[in-house]
């Protein structure tokens, strides 16, 4: 991943956190060359000692130099409020690690308003290509539509599998109904400081006449022992996906039932809701 995270890890030697991390990273099945996306929770791991660096070295070491690391750093809960979004200065408001990860000597950003992503690593060039060409959270060019291709894995750190945004990415690939609504103008500002407007739709989840509730932890129910494994790091529940078996999965079962991974208590879709499969 280059000399700059090598004098990183050096940091790292001796730290008791550091060896457990990797450890259990090795255990749940993280390799050396994988491409993996990290949903994360510090607080669920206990104390590390240095915090949420010791977890990027971590996963970083595992991952190797032919490895890619990606982390989701979205600012949905800001960038949809003000209509703006800053690659440099606008948080992530998907946790501490997140939002350390974007801000280190090297990481590339996707300049997409609310759903940006954070990689370093190998496939970096190849996920973000023409990236800036979509229109909605996760679309066809976007990193999470390139995942199962190329066998990547999702690691969940301490986070209810609900979070797995990589089913925002299925729902799209699936046509579901519930999933979008109309869209909405945003200022950009790119990581040298162009600024550019961009039009994108957003998730559709919360609206006037009623909810729909995210229940992605019924993925597991669709996959078997081979395809996820669920395992202790630092102390913290994880569970590591292969997205092409949940690619697969996820499709084939929204195709027999659309509204599957999520509830509808208001009866939004009582009349049944479509796909484009």
């Amino acid at each position: 991943m280059g000399k700059e995270t090598e004098i990183f890890f050096t940091e790292f030697e001796n730290n008791a956190s550091f060896k457990r991390l990797l450890e259990d990273l090795k255990a749940i099945g993280i390799c050396s060359g994988d491409t993996v996306v990290v949903h994360s929770s510090l607080k669920s791991m206990g104390f590390v000692e240095g915090g949420a660096q010791c977890v990027i070295a971590a996963l970083m070491t595992a991952l190797g130099s032919e490895g890619t690391l990606v982390f989701p750093t979205f600012t949905y809960a800001t960038s949809c409020n003000d209509s703006f979004f800053s690659n440099k200065d606008t948080p992530s408001c998907v946790g501490l690690i997140s939002e350390t990860f974007r801000t280190m000597e090297g990481v590339y950003r996707t300049n997409h308003p609310t759903h940006s992503v954070a990689l370093l690593g190998k496939r970096t060039s190849m996920l973000v290509e023409s990236e800036e060409q979509d229109d909605t959270p996760m679309g066809v060019h976007s990193p999470y539509q390139k995942f199962a291709k190329i066998g990547a894995k999702i690691l969940m750190i301490g986070c209810s599998v609900d979070r797995n945004s990589f089913m925002h990415a299925m729902e799209e690939v699936a046509g579901v109904e519930y999933a979008l609504r109309g869209h909405q103008e945003y200022t950009v500002v790119d990581a040298e400081g162009r600024t550019m407007l961009r039009k994108v739709r957003r998730h559709n989840f919360v609206r006037q006449e009623g909810v729909i509730y995210q229940r992605y932890h019924r993925s597991l129910n669709v996959l078997t022992d081979g395809e996820y494994k669920r395992a202790p790091i630092h102390g913290a529940d994880s569970v590591l996906i292969r997205c092409d078996a949940l690619k697969e999965k996820a499709l084939l079962k929204m195709k027999e039932d659309p509204l599957y991974f999520v509830d509808d208590p208001c009866g939004l879709y009582a009349d049944g809701c479509r796909t484009n499969l």
